[in-house]
């Protein structure tokens, strides 16, 4: 793996790129972009969306020209953020094609989740940048009627360089995707927000590590890949996509068999602790199975588990910094941020 590599911390003024690595959300979300456009302009900052459309519909030159964006944005000396807009299924297309070198001399802020757990991957091991696993432009700041304020503000707090310490807590939720990804591109109906369940600790205990992961499903696409590190010594991140709909969970029990290939990789004997975001759409019913489910395939482990964590597949979300010190203090109740995931 290449020396680590930490970006420098956004300011007032910075140019953000907004890129599509993945699923082409831009194109079918024109709305939503623009909301997340002027959102952060209001901010004070500037926005450079890097969009080829139509793309090619040759599958090799539509995977250069995904490519090619990506080294649009880091190539950019005005761009001090690359934003991805949405997750997919197709990040992975993309890792064998991209200029790891071009990259590593031009480091910046990269952020997503979901399905950018891939680039998350090889951009950490192929060229030692330190990520961030947090909201997306379309999906939470181009919420509708507005981008939730607890998601905005961690977002900024961490990448300005002021993020260090307790990671924050919501006080409200919701289990609902936005209503545009299920309604059309148009619908401004705001989602139905409850108050938030509580962080649970399922196995107690104190750690300190570097934090990596991302979302599970994508995990298991990684595995025995150039881009699969180490996960020796580590603090594991895992959170769980949506199902089959906008609106529908992954079942517990194809999360197990998940979990179960986690330890059939050896994870569970390298990690030092583990933190797993609030499962998607779960009910209570399915909470108490998955909770359940994540102690039986982490048996004869010490690591602490803190689960219900509001980062991944929820909302509203924190933003982690991916190989940032973190710690687990189940004594304290509390999930920390160790050291500032940006240089000033």
């Amino acid at each position: 793996m290449a020396t680590e590599v930490v970006p420098a911390a956004l300011k007032k003024g910075d140019t953000i790129a907004f890129v599509s690595p993945s699923s082409r959300c831009n194109d079918i979300f024109l709305a939503a972009t623009n909301r997340a456009k002027s959102h952060f302009e209001s901010l004070g900052f500037k926005v450079n969306e890097i969009f080829t459309s139509p793309l090619s519909s040759d599958f090799h030159e539509r995977t250069l020209q995904r490519c090619a964006e990506l080294h649009a944005a880091f190539s950019d000396p005005e761009v001090k953020c690359v934003l991805c807009t949405s997750g997919g299924t197709t990040s992975n297309e993309l890792v064998r094609h991209l200029d790891y070198d071009l990259i590593k001399k031009n480091p910046k802020i990269f952020c997503g989740y979901s399905d950018i757990t891939i680039l998350h991957y090889a951009l950490y091991t192929q060229c030692g940048l330190r990520t961030f696993y947090g909201p997306t432009a379309i999906g939470e700041f181009g919420e509708a009627p507005s981008p939730d304020s607890f998601t905005t503000d961690h977002f900024l707090r961490v990448l300005t360089g002021e993020g260090a310490g307790p990671v924050p807590r919501s006080l409200q939720w919701t289990t609902e995707p936005p209503d545009f990804f299920v309604s059309g591109d148009s619908s401004m109906k705001a989602r139905t927000m409850r108050p938030t369940p509580p962080w649970r600790w399922l196995r107690p205990g104190t750690a300190s590590a570097p934090l990596i992961g991302g979302c599970l499903t994508i995990l298991m696409r990684v595995k025995g890949t150039k881009f699969w590190p180490s996960h020796k010594g580590t603090i594991l991140l895992l959170e769980n996509a949506m199902g089959e709909g906008a609106d529908l969970p992954i079942p517990v029990q194809r999360t197990a068999s998940f979990m179960a290939d986690m330890g059939n990789v050896g994870v569970w004997d390298d990690i030092v602790g583990l933190v797993i975001g609030r499962p998607y759409a779960y009910d209570e019913k399915m909470s108490v199975e998955f909770r359940k489910m994540v102690l039986e395939q982490c048996s004869g482990t010490s690591f602490p588990i803190l689960v219900d964590v509001d980062v991944g597949h929820t909302s509203p979300m924190v933003t982690l910094p991916l190989n940032g010190m973190v710690k687990l203090d189940s004594k304290a109740d509390e999930f920390s941020i160790l050291e500032k995931g940006v240089v000033s």
